[in-house]
């Protein structure tokens, strides 16, 4: 009986034109990156956003914020991925595991370019009366929480099988990162624009990454079929 070889690496689903789409994407996150920075009177007028769902306080909103907060941390970033892994691994294919962690994880990583290129500082601490203790270490510009949050959807949507599990993840996905950016905002970190530039940016990462994927699987796959067994 023949050994078993390594199936070929599958190609993650992505849409027609995946390269001129995350280009056009990284363009806009760069413009509304420069364009909110240069316009400080409209940056100081967007905090009105933070202050009206800052006033909203609540300790259930307050809990929710906090642990969203953690979204940085390396440690919960590696559970995250790890959890991701595992699940698409088991429930669809190692291959596919393999693409949504760098999907995910690189797609990421992308958003540093952005944020220290535009280089916009954070809305001062003073920005909201209901003040939390929450961690402000980076640029402002775009929202890495928010970032991550979208390429961690984009890679389970990538490697969804069937479309049910697929729109799932997308609904489910789309409530992540409003959350996500809500609880931002909620606690005085970001500027609404700076939301809006990490779904730009997230997607940018997530598409560009995906692609570079199937094509390098497309030029693996004629190995791995000489490989397996005639």
């Amino acid at each position: 009986m023949s050994a078993h070889r390594p199936a070929a690496p599958p190609l993650v689903d992505i849409p027609r034109g995946t390269l001129v789409i995350a280009l056009v994407l990284w363009a806009a996150t760069f413009a509304l990156g420069f364009a909110a920075k240069a316009a400080t009177g409209w940056l100081a007028s967007q905090l009105a956003v933070d202050r009206a769902l800052n006033a909203m306080h609540s300790p259930v909103f307050d809990a929710v914020a906090k642990g969203l907060d953690r979204l940085d941390s390396v440690t919960v970033i590696a559970v995250l991925i790890a959890l991701l892994a595992v699940l698409t691994g088991i429930f669809v294919s190692w291959w596919r595991a393999v693409a949504a962690v760098i999907i995910a994880g690189a797609g990421w990583v992308l958003c540093l370019i952005p944020k220290a290129v535009v280089g916009e500082v954070r809305p001062p601490l003073e920005a909201v009366s209901h003040r939390l203790d929450v961690t402000h270490a980076t640029l402002s510009y775009p929202s890495g929480h928010t970032v991550f949050v979208v390429t961690l959807t984009a890679a389970v949507i990538m490697v969804c099988r069937g479309t049910a599990s697929r729109v799932v993840a997308t609904v489910l996905g789309i409530l992540f990162v409003a959350v996500t950016g809500w609880s931002r905002l909620y606690v005085g970190a970001h500027y609404p624009s700076d939301i809006v530039g990490g779904v730009l940016a997230g997607a940018a990462g997530a598409l560009l990454i995906a692609w570079l994927w199937n094509v390098s699987a497309r030029s693996l796959l004629p190995r791995f079929r000489r490989a397996r067994p005639t």
